[in-house]
């Protein structure tokens, strides 16, 4: 074993103690989504003039409907608060087991996977879906009013929040599956043409049939990919030196 291990193993801590520490840590993520979902229920006008569009009416049709699309909001607002704290819970969990080469490479990793996923969540937010909205707009009519309703239009955010947020993931991705050994750099640069094709496929498959979109979509993620090659040759760097 390394001697660049810490004494965790050293200690061989029993399994109970380590599920005693999980415990603690997943109930200080818990309480950092509840806190930050009341702080966003608390302050929900101003969610709702970032998250909800101001050029479209919004409605709804049961009771319950806008209190419940409110809290899936809120909620939603709270998990992307507390991902600081649930990054930091889960590193601070793993850390002991890991090398120093280790800690630096998957620190370096979380980092970019953290601010990636952001800064998807703010594209899906803010790029795709007012041009969603815009494209559908266009079947309105005198006689076909478009009126959307809160809980649709909320679950319609959050579902391309989250995608868009998956989707940034791919340097990632590719750094894990570099370092892995599961794929080679030079077969991913060796099959970019193929890997933007796919991208623009995608791309027009997922946006509305109108060339912004789908541009708008699809060259995000051709940089994502050109960004992962460049990391990757870190990865193979390392392996060589090992």
């Amino acid at each position: 074993m390394s001697n660049q291990h810490n004494d965790f193993f050293y200690k061989k801590m029993p399994l109970i103690e380590h599920l005693k520490e999980l415990r603690a840590r997943l109930m200080a993520c818990i309480f950092s989504i509840i806190v930050f979902s009341v702080v966003s229920f608390i302050f929900w006008h101003r969610t709702n003039n970032l998250l909800l569009p101001g050029n479209v009416s919004l409605i709804y049709i049961s009771p319950q409907e806008a209190l419940m699309a409110k809290m899936k909001l809120s909620f939603f607002c709270g998990l992307l608060l507390s991902l600081p704290v649930i990054f930091f819970e889960f590193w601070k969990f793993i850390v002991p087991a890991l090398t120093i080469d280790e800690r630096k490479f998957y620190l370096f990793l979380g980092m970019l996977s953290f601010l990636l996923f952001f800064c998807g969540v703010f594209f899906g937010i803010f790029i795709i879906t007012p041009a969603l909205i815009k494209f559908f707009l266009k079947f309105s009519q005198p006689s076909l009013m478009p009126l959307f309703s809160i809980a649709n239009y909320s679950s319609l955010v959050i579902n391309i929040a989250a995608a868009s947020g998956l989707a940034f993931q791919m340097p990632v991705i590719m750094m894990l599956a570099a370092a892995g050994g599961l794929l080679d750099r030079e077969s991913m640069a060796r099959y970019r043409g193929h890997a933007v094709i796919l991208i623009f496929i995608v791309a027009a498959v997922i946006t509305p049939p109108d060339a912004f979109s789908q541009i708008a979509l699809a060259l995000p993620m051709w940089g994502l990919y050109e960004l992962g090659l460049v990391l990757t040759i870190f990865i193979k760097k390392k392996r060589q030196e090992t």
